[in-house]
């Protein structure tokens, strides 16, 4: 019957969207957005998949009418607007698809039609691996050439471009820009701050964003067969933890006999389980100074949580966890029954069934879709029950786009009418058919699991919960790298306050 319910889903999924795409504005333009939280039955959790493609990336709320009639409107005569873009080994992040079989390519093409008959553009893109986009700003930036009119890129690569001056500040023109409105993740662009400034904006206008953000995938079967409760109630009652998420693990890994791991991941997974018990590595002020944590206690208490319960208590057969990338020798004889092969990964080890739980980016769980067992999607986990909001970590490889310094005060209300436009537009069309029909339909396995992703996505109306990026990490700061090279080896981890502190004080320089 469950199985049925989900085909009937995918029908009505896949067939809403190709009558979206029949016109630009199509029915849905004045579209309600009130997200509706998904039960197991076939009318709420259908209700649940068409209207969560409308939610945003972070917690605001849009206004419940009218969403789209205040899009700016313009004609520029056929202005190129060109967008240097990125090339990511993991997420989608193409702007202007070269071909259309692809369903979410379709929608791309249908999108930059739309923007180009309504404003009167054509949208051009070049993209590059993110190295070469690092030079090519740096170039354009010393010649003082305007050249394209926003630059998309991998957070970390932008961190790098923002510090030589390469991009306006959000400030200079967020007042062309409805910050207000779903399409724009003002959450995650707020936690890239530094020194209260912001130079990225996240939105529905490139997808990599949505492939990066972490959460859990869990083996429906190996639950089942071990006598162990599915977690979705425990994250409707705020007790999904790491508590939790350990003493399911050891119930399923209890058998070495079996080798079936608890939990297969990898060493970023380290820096995500402390991101999801709401502990900021680098906090901000409300001046938007950044400062390294202050509370020593609770850090170390995440700390030893997470390796206690994880990496030195592994379970009867020393199987409770697998990590499939290691940073010295002495971290791969941590894991005696993990292989070596360089074809071995994460991924794979939960794709051939061999553990309960897998953690990784939404871009990780789509490479495990062809798995032939049922599986579900979850948050990552708080680190206890009185912690009030589930919070996905973000990873750096997600890309931000900038609007080049170099672009002229003239053009500025220009290049962000078209942005606001291409987002919006994105919001509408591709981001239902990227949200719906690929993470949706082809990649969850329950009905359940679509309530999970709006909380995943920090979009749940009834659950609190965050997308949140690690400035730690973006900047490299040292603390997160701390953690990975120490965990690894299952040692105390032994932090330099000082130096930590000297690279902030001249990372604030920075942002002045």
């Amino acid at each position: 019957m469950k199985k049925f319910t989900v085909l009937m889903l995918a029908f009505l999924i896949v067939f809403s969207s190709i009558f979206s795409l029949m016109s630009c504005d199509g029915d849905n333009e004045n579209e309600n957005e009130t997200t509706v939280s998904t039960t197991t039955s076939t009318t709420e959790s259908t209700t649940a998949a068409t209207t969560a493609a409308t939610t945003g990336g972070g917690n605001q709320k849009p206004n419940p009418t009218d969403l789209y009639e205040d899009v700016p409107v313009g004609n520029y005569n056929g202005y190129v607007f060109k967008i240097l873009n990125n090339i990511s080994a993991y997420a989608c992040t193409t702007i202007v698809p070269t071909v259309t079989e692809d369903s979410v390519n379709q929608a791309m093409f249908l999108r930059n039609s739309c923007i180009k008959d309504k404003l009167g553009i054509n949208v051009i893109e070049e993209r590059m691996p993110y190295n070469d986009i690092i030079t090519e700003v740096q170039k354009i930036n010393s010649g003082g050439d305007f050249i394209y009119d926003v630059v998309y890129n991998e957070v970390h690569c932008q961190a790098t471009a923002i510090q030589s001056g390469a991009y306006h500040s959000v400030d200079v023109y967020d007042e062309y820009l409805n910050l207000s409105k779903p399409w724009w993740f003002t959450d995650a662009m707020e936690s890239l701050e530094i020194n209260g400034k912001g130079f990225e904006l996240l939105g529905d206008l490139q997808l990599g964003y949505y492939d990066s953000v972490w959460a859990m995938a869990f083996n429906n079967e190996i639950l089942l067969d071990k006598g162990q409760p599915y977690p979705y109630e425990l994250v409707r009652k705020g007790e999904w933890t790491i508590d939790a998420l350990k003493n399911i693990i050891s119930e399923t890994a209890k058998e070495g006999s079996d080798e079936i791991y608890g939990l297969s991941s990898q060493k970023e997974w380290m820096v995500a389980m402390f991101s999801a018990s709401n502990f900021a590595l680098i906090e901000q002020d409300r001046n938007g100074s950044v400062k390294m944590y202050d509370d020593d206690n609770t850090f170390t208490n995440i700390y030893n949580a997470i390796m206690n319960n994880f990496l030195l208590s592994n379970g009867e057969e020393g199987v409770n966890y697998v990590i499939a990338e290691y940073n010295t020798d002495s971290g791969k004889n941590n894991f005696p029954n993990a292989s070596t092969d360089e074809n071995w990964s994460f991924q794979k080890v939960f794709l051939d069934g061999k553990s309960a739980f897998m953690a990784g980016m939404i871009g990780d769980i789509q490479m495990v879709r062809s798995a032939t067992f049922n599986y579900g999607i979850l948050p990552m986990p708080k680190y206890n029950k009185t912690q009030e909001q589930y919070v996905s970590y973000a990873y750096m490889g997600a890309a931000s786009c900038g609007i080049p310094s170099t672009t002229p005060d003239y053009s500025l209300e220009r290049t962000c009418t078209i942005l606001e436009n291409l987002a919006a537009y994105s919001h509408k069309l591709v981001k239902s058919e990227y949200y719906d029909v690929v993470v949706q339909t082809r990649t969850i396995r329950d009905n359940d699991s679509l309530e999970m992703l709006d909380v995943i996505f920090g979009h749940h109306d009834e659950i609190a919960s965050t997308v949140r990026f690690e400035i730690d990490s973006i900047h490299g700061i040292g603390i997160s790298n701390n953690i990975k090279l120490k965990m690894s080896d299952r040692l105390p981890t032994s932090i330099s306050k000082g130096e930590v502190n000297n690279k902030l004080n001249a990372l604030m320089e920075k942002y002045q």
